[in-house]
């Protein structure tokens, strides 16, 4: 049994998590509020309705469970078991004094005074994003019926709820193996994007084998819980165009061969046994099958340009990784090179694809930030305001 100091004791009975009441929207003009990845609170599906996504407890320690999903022939970890969402991450406080992170709230309280008829669509960010895009679709045609198919919707989407967003828009809830219909689009007005990575994230890449820490916590989002989540996966590049050579030059190398995974020791198969696993192989082609699914869903097309005008809010000033070092024929982590963005979605990869095309506004707040700051917020709402 792990004992906990009083002072640390003290310091997480005083975690505080807001909410943002949003009541229900009323008249024939509503705003859905899309959110990104990670960006829904997760609790457990039994009655305890545990908190694993995201608690101030399992932040101040490295942790021992993580939010992997399962499949066939998964090694047994300790995870939370089935986990359901309980709302958009807003603002915990461990302290005022301490620390506080603000993610939504902002913009909920913002959106719900300013934007005609805010409903909030929350989701598991773990799943695949085309799952995901027919739920949203489906939640569009719900707010139609309830309206008598009277309904003007505006959509505001941040990081990867835009792909999630476009997905929706291009192929409602039917099948996207074909050309783009904007069947999903039928009710829609007015579109925005903020920070959305629609030219995928080259600094996922590391994630899958240094994992992605979250605040001392190294185990909710561990190597092997990414392996798990299709969004994870769907969020890097499309084409495997990411890769320099040690002069900076680009150079040829397919990322998403599974046996570049398995042979180079990437992520999971890090571990020598993992990489003898039949079953572990069989997941990753899952999950590159999705990766390449969605993006050859959302590639640019021809065709009619869609019935709704659209905003992208793009970031500026926070540099990220941009393209990684192959040295001696193997990718390496160490000095990459990095570019203009956001700090998460790199500036020349934050445009949709055609025959989308989007009015423009630059900001230098950062990809969380940008959400919250004021001057992005009035633009957005006089941008939905427009004719």
């Amino acid at each position: 049994m792990r004992l906990i100091p009083v002072p640390l004791l003290m310091l997480l009975s005083a975690c505080t998590a807001s909410r943002v009441e949003v009541p229900p929207a009323t008249g024939d003009e509503v705003t859905v509020f899309i959110h990104g990845y990670r960006g829904s609170f997760l609790v457990t599906a039994d009655a305890k309705r545990e908190r694993a996504w995201v608690s101030v407890g399992e932040l101040l320690t490295r942790g021992d469970r993580s939010l992997a999903l399962p499949f066939p022939g998964q090694r047994l970890a300790q995870d939370f078991g089935a986990l359901t969402v309980d709302g958009p991450v807003t603002r915990f406080t461990v302290l005022p004094w301490v620390a506080r992170y603000d993610v939504y709230k902002g913009f909920l309280e913002f959106a719900r005074d300013r934007l005609p008829g805010l409903v909030v669509f929350d989701y598991d960010w773990r799943q695949d994003n085309r799952v995901t895009a027919k739920r949203l679709c489906a939640l569009l045609e719900e707010l139609a019926s309830a309206r008598g198919g009277r309904v003007k919707v505006n959509l505001v989407a941040h990081s990867m709820g835009g792909l999630v967003t476009l997905h929706c828009l291009r192929y409602g809830a039917g099948d996207d193996t074909g050309e783009p219909t904007w069947a999903g689009a039928r009710h829609v007005k007015r579109v925005v994007f903020l920070g959305t990575p629609f030219g995928g994230a080259p600094g996922m890449f590391d994630d899958f084998t240094l994992g992605t820490p979250v605040g001392r916590n190294h185990a909710l989002l561990s190597p092997e819980a990414l392996f798990t989540f299709a969004s994870a996966f769907q969020l890097m590049p499309a084409q495997s165009d990411f890769f320099v050579d040690a002069s900076g030059q680009p150079v040829a190398f397919d990322a998403y061969r599974p046996d570049a995974w398995v042979g180079g020791g990437w992520g999971v198969f890090q571990d020598a046994v993992v990489r003898e696993l039949p079953a572990y192989r069989q997941q990753l082609e899952r999950m590159l099958e999705a990766r390449s699914g969605l993006a050859r869903a959302l590639s640019e097309r021809e065709g009619p340009p869609p019935p709704f005008r659209a905003l992208a809010v793009v970031g500026v000033g926070h540099p990220l990784i941009k393209s990684f070092r192959v040295i001696d024929g193997k990718p390496t982590f160490e000095d990459p090179i990095l570019a203009d963005g956001d700090g998460s979605v790199l500036t020349t990869r934050a445009l949709p694809p055609a025959p989308l095309h989007v009015d423009r506004l630059e900001t230098k707040a950062d990809h969380v930030e940008m959400v919250g700051d004021r001057d992005v917020q009035e633009a957005v709402a006089r941008f939905l305001e427009g004719d």
